[in-house]
């Protein structure tokens, strides 16, 4: 079941909906369900846990003050019987929703009344706590999976601030498959595998239950470690300490048969050039750009110096750190990207972009 309670300002609803790409915020001021029995309400961007017990004493007396009701979505106008504001009241219930007639001016103080009695509004470490609880570890619980990563956000995390190009999470992990059980252990660029002996599964969920016990909150810092265990058919998540969880996972390992090991592919994490000394050295595009600028505010300042060598067919000189021979499109030294004109091997043109323009030849790092 999913409840919207809501005080809309319909002209600004409206602005905002036929806005190009879709709405960019919800302009209600709302009370809604966000999960299985999880509740927000949501005033501009303040936004106020609202407890399971609580949310359902509201539903009731919003119901009990409903003045009919309708079908169909509600409208979409700037003006509805000749007011501006109007009350949102949705109600989804086995696959059926009903929309319900409430006064616009009641909803409001309904909510107001709710917001007083809440008090402050979540920070963020209390917003993603309240909308991701951990759940009650069952006695007899299905394992799913035990991981161990780097957090890297949902927030669309800027490239700059932990990885290059893809994030390369440096994940541990344990899971089942086919009744088989595995433990993957990252080390540096290596990941080594091992079977997992089903007579240990008994050992692990005895662990498993212990680190339920103290589960860590939901909320991380992008760049820093997370971990959690994932159980049952739907895969509830209980996050748990990362260092302990770790400590777990190595456990396994040890106890289990060696299987492979697979080296990371640098391309797709660290597409330019060797990964960085560490997960959070990575220094992303903004990291390459922001080097190439000083590098350029750097060599404005230089003396001049005698011309260096032809650089070899098919390569090109970096002119900010002076590496030679590179057939990228970018420096492994310092990030600077390739010089926008090059001279074809083919027939001398000088030339700009991947391929010549004179007869087609592909340039330095195709």
């Amino acid at each position: 079941m999913s409840v919207y309670f809501a005080y809309r300002d319909l002209p600004k609803y409206k602005f905002e909906m036929t806005l190009c790409g879709g709405t960019p915020i919800n302009p209600d001021y709302r009370l809604n369900s966000v999960g299985d029995g999880i509740y927000l309400l949501v005033c501009g961007k303040s936004n106020y846990a609202v407890t399971k017990e609580r949310a359902e004493q509201f539903r009731e007396e919003v119901l009990a003050k409903t003045t009919g009701v309708h079908e169909g979505l509600f409208p979409m106008v700037s003006d509805l019987n000749g007011k501006q504001t109007a009350a949102v009241v949705q109600i989804n219930e086995a696959f059926k929703t009903v929309w319900y007639d409430f006064d616009d001016e009641l909803m409001l103080k309904m909510l107001n009344d709710l917001k007083d009695e809440i008090g402050e509004p979540l920070d963020q470490r209390g917003l993603i706590n309240h909308l991701y609880p951990n759940p009650v570890l069952p006695e007899d619980f299905e394992l799913k999976t035990i991981y161990h990563q780097i957090y890297c956000g949902p927030d669309n995390t800027p490239p700059a601030v932990i990885r290059t190009m893809f994030p390369d999470t440096v994940t541990s992990h344990f899971w089942t498959l086919d009744d088989v059980s595995f433990v993957i252990i990252r080390e540096d660029l290596n990941e080594n595998k091992y079977v997992v002996p089903s007579s240990l599964i008994p050992d692990i969920k005895e662990k498993v239950r212990e680190l339920c016990k103290n589960p860590a909150e939901a909320y991380v810092e992008p760049g820093k470690w997370e971990s959690y265990i994932q159980f049952g058919k739907s895969k509830e998540r209980i996050f748990t300490d990362p260092d302990k969880t770790l400590e777990l996972l190595n456990y396994i390992a040890s106890n289990s048969e060696f299987d492979s090991t697979s080296q990371i592919d640098t391309k797709k994490y660290y597409p330019f050039d060797a990964p960085p000394a560490n997960p959070f050295g990575a220094p992303g595009m903004m990291g390459i750009m922001y080097t190439m600028a000083q590098q350029q505010a750097a060599s404005a300042n230089k003396p001049e110096e005698k011309p260096a060598e032809e650089p070899a067919p098919g390569t090109w000189n970096c002119k900010a750190c002076g590496k030679t021979g590179i057939t990228g499109w970018f420096c492994p030294e310092c990030g600077a990207m390739k010089p926008k004109e090059w001279k074809c091997d083919k027939c001398g043109a000088v030339c700009k972009g991947k391929f010549c323009m004179e007869c087609g030849a592909p340039g330095p790092g195709c």
